[in-house]
Formats: structure tokens, sequence, C-alpha cells
């Protein structure tokens, strides 16, 4: 059934609301993060194929679409954060069910998500005229990353994956969030792809933020001969340089970023301890 007039009506007014609830805002966007990190793991060789948006026009489950072209996949979110929250809670079940008609009839291969922060929220079972397609997740609400980050382990687990090396400590896991979210929320959050996102991420950091999908940096040929003088065994993982004395008692790792090769070009240590020392 076409979306009627007194439907389009009142999905303008949703998502004016969606646009104007600050508090909502913060939620959907540690929680579209948190699904940035996801798919980035999934998909790190087709970030292009994968898409974002809110507030999506013309349908009822609107908060979050992501869409992965190249399997034609949609998946529609409605994420709340309230404390009182049912199938029975005004227009949800309606947005699902319409949002599930209008879906079957474009043939979209597709599902439906309730994300929710309040983990006693009563949206278990799901409603038999919407279970086919629809499934609803818990997701804390926290006032700061950070927070979200030491709370919650699968978001933490979910940035953890996708760091160049699969290790980080909790201030790399952070830089790395907030690289994601600022990103997100600078965007006009409308069909924005993986690649979009990963790029951004590796142009704002420098080359300080060092995830899987940052491109490895490559040594001159100056600054390889410098290590091999003294016969340092090393390699590039993402950003970052890893370096070992040939007895293996001194190890580190090191950004790589230009300023780095440019004062080890200029500096042209004679000294063991000299390189060691700007290695560390």
């Amino acid at each position: 059934m076409p979306i009627s007039p007194k439907e389009k009506s009142y999905l303008k007014n949703k998502h004016k609301g969606g646009h104007n609830n600050s508090k909502g805002n913060v939620y959907e966007n540690f929680y579209a993060t948190y699904c940035m990190a996801l798919f980035m793991s999934s998909h790190t060789d087709r970030l292009d194929n994968v898409r974002f948006t809110s507030q999506v026009k013309d349908c009822f489950v609107d908060d979050l679409l992501i869409e992965d072209t190249g399997k034609t996949y949609r998946t529609y979110h409605q994420i709340k954060d309230v404390q009182s929250l049912s199938w029975k809670t005004k227009y949800l079940l309606y947005d699902f069910k319409r949002q599930k008609d209008i879906s079957t009839e474009k043939k979209e291969n597709f599902e439906l998500k309730l994300v929710y922060s309040n983990p006693v929220a009563t949206v278990t079972p799901i409603p038999k005229e919407i279970t086919s397609c629809t499934s609803a997740h818990y997701f804390p609400t926290e006032k700061s990353l950070n927070s979200l980050l030491l709370s919650h382990s699968p978001f933490k687990n979910a940035i953890q994956n996708i760091t160049a090396s699969g290790k980080a400590t909790d201030d790399e896991l952070l830089g790395i969030a907030e690289a994601l979210l600022g990103v997100w929320a600078g965007s006009e959050q409308q069909d924005l792809s993986l690649q979009v996102v990963s790029d951004a991420v590796n142009t704002i950091s420098n080359g300080y933020i060092n995830i899987k999908t940052s491109p490895t940096v490559n040594l001159s040929e100056q600054c390889r001969l410098q290590l091999q003088r003294f016969r340092l065994n090393f390699h590039t993982c993402g950003s970052n340089l890893h370096w070992s004395t040939a007895d293996g008692h001194l190890s580190g790792q090191i950004k790589w970023t230009p300023e780095m090769e440019k004062k080890l070009e200029a500096a042209q240590p004679s000294d063991f301890w000299d390189l060691i020392v700007l290695l560390s």
C-alpha cells in the first residue's frame, strides 16, 4: 500500500523530531560508530559497498539504514534511548509493520532492527506480524565514548578488531572511536560510504591513527639503508614501523609519519644508540 498523504505528514514530523532530539542523536551516533567499526572489519575489501544513512526519507524505520550495495541488502534500524519501551509504545509496532509492507512490496532484501538502551525493556518476544524480518538488540547508553569503551565489551572489541595490529591500548582505541564518530557526526549522514569514512580518518589523523584500512606506509630507500646499516629487522603495518635488533633483545614500534621519515633522513645517525633514541 502506497504511503498516504497523512502518513507523509507523520513521517515529516517524525524525521524533524529525530533531527532535533539531541539526547537521542548522541545515542544514535554512538551506535552508528559501533556499526561502522563492525562493517569495517567484515567488509575490509569492500568498503565502498557499505553505505550509511540516517533519518531515511519515506521510511517508517528510519533512524539508520545500512546498505550493502554489493549484496543489495538493506538493514533498517529504529534506535530508542528511552526508559519505557515495549511494542505497545506509540506507533512503534505500526512503524515496523508499515516498513515491512513497503520493503516487501519493493521486493527488497532487507531486515529490521530495534535497538534499545534499557536492559529491562519488554521488547521480546517480537510480535508475530513482524517476527519474520525483525530482531531486537540491546546497546547501552553512556555519556561519553570513553565510558562506552570501558563498560561495553562488544563496542571495545569492535574498535579493537579494526586496528592494524589487532591490539591497541584503551587510549588508542578511544582515538579511533572518536575519529569515526567525528567523521560521521560532521557529515550529511546521507549515503555515506565506509570508504569515504576510512579516507577521512586517514586524512585527519596524519598517520597517528592506525586502522586496518589505513594504507601501509613505505619507507624511503635512505631510511631503509639507515636501519639496515645497524642490522635492525623491521617491517611496516598500517602506519606503524615495527623494529627489533638482530639478537631480539630490543624491539619497538613507532608511528611512521612523513615528519618522522624526514627526521631520520636529516639526522643520519652514526651511533646505534642515537638511532634507537630516534625510534623510541
